[in-house]
């Protein structure tokens, strides 16, 4: 009879939504399959046509940090933009600028601060967001398209070109 009410108890936690996965990290802090979801569902994004047709648009200018790497140019799903993320729906794609040509790098996860309530910054896949003072958002980068020596999550990519002019 325990044995039946442990089991039953389990099942019903389960299914009732209250058990929570943690997400999973290896060693360097980063567990690639945690990522796996965000790289499928923008696998059809590298093509900037197609992430404008799904609701993407360019926003601000390119950016950069000479002597410490490329980010790249911004095209940003605006209708995305409040206080909750949702990891296989990015609010942001980063594109390396190459010429007249943009390859998709990185996916940023974006809240504004407006939308942001908890005074500890948010966090996804076990990483907090970088308070963007500039622009009034918290942000998470995540390199999927453009391996970054710097780790996963840094804001910028030394493997990722300096905007045009740098």
């Amino acid at each position: 009879m325990v044995r039946w009410l442990s089991r039953t108890a389990a099942a019903l936690v389960v299914a009732t939504g209250f058990f929570a996965a943690p997400v999973v990290q290896a060693s360097n802090g980063t567990d690639e399959s945690a990522l796996a979801g965000a790289r499928n569902a923008t696998a059809a994004l590298h093509d900037v046509n197609a992430a404008v047709a799904a609701g993407y648009q360019r926003l601000l200018p390119c950016f950069d940090l000479p002597g410490v790497g490329g980010m790249g140019q911004h095209y940003v799903n605006t209708s995305l933009l409040d206080a909750t993320v949702v990891a296989n729906q990015p609010e942001a794609l980063v594109y390396e600028v190459n010429g007249d040509r943009l390859q998709l790098v990185a996916i940023e996860y974006i809240i504004p601060w407006s939308a942001w309530v908890s005074a500890a910054p948010p966090q996804l896949y076990g990483r907090s967001f970088t308070s963007v003072t500039s622009l009034h958002l918290w942000a998470l980068h995540a390199w999927i398209w453009r391996p970054n020596p710097d780790g996963m999550f840094a804001n910028y990519n030394p493997n990722v070109k300096l905007c045009p002019g740098h």
